[in-house]
């Protein structure tokens, strides 16, 4: 199965994947800055991963998933593609994964709530001059109406990813760039250079 097959089934099957605007910026941005070591948090059906590994044979892809159903169909899709050999799919909770390897790009796209949680665990694996790229910032443009969502458990969610948002903005360890006219928002971070 190609990647296009992969990714009309998962669309098919309303399985979540980025959208084609954040995918293309998230490739342009890996190859622009040459990334090869590359951490992605929810491999969902493996899509992204083998798009980011098409880009450079020299590419190598850690993703973890935790639900089963996923993780099978990316394995079976990664096994039978040519990037087998660069895309490493791990099965466990994302908070359970332990690593000392060292990453260019952390690129986290799993449960939106977690996603302060996931960069502090992670931030330790981010190499100086690294970046955590997070999708979903503006969450189909539900950030910016939270008092309308009529789900509690909805609005929730959207709440935290806006505190998640004001947290990293306010944090002075990091530079943002925060794009929300770009997919559905994309908010990229890097540890500031001392001194500055």
């Amino acid at each position: 199965m190609d990647i296009e097959d992969v990714k009309r089934k998962a669309l098919e099957e309303k399985v979540p994947i980025i959208k084609d605007e954040g995918l293309e910026f998230l490739l342009d941005f890996i190859d622009k800055n040459q990334f090869r070591d590359i951490l992605e948090l929810g491999t969902a059906v493996g899509y992204s991963a083998m798009k980011m590994a098409a880009l450079n044979k020299d590419i190598f892809i850690d993703t973890i998933e935790k639900n089963e159903d996923m993780y099978k169909q990316a394995v079976d899709n990664v096994s039978n593609s040519p990037y087998r050999n660069q895309i490493k799919i791990h099965f466990m909770p994302i908070e359970e994964y332990r690593t000392d390897k060292m990453y260019d790009l952390i690129f986290v796209d799993a449960a939106k709530a977690q996603y302060g949680k996931y960069m502090e665990q992670f931030l330790p694996n981010l190499k100086e001059k690294g970046y955590m790229f997070f999708d979903n910032m503006i969450f189909h443009g539900l950030v910016y109406d939270v008092e309308n969502i009529a789900s509690r458990n909805l609005r929730n969610l959207v709440k935290k990813i806006i505190k998640f948002s004001e947290m990293v903005r306010n944090d002075d360890r990091f530079d943002i760039m925060f794009f929300d006219n770009i997919g559905d928002g994309i908010l990229l971070l890097s540890r500031r250079e001392s001194g500055s």
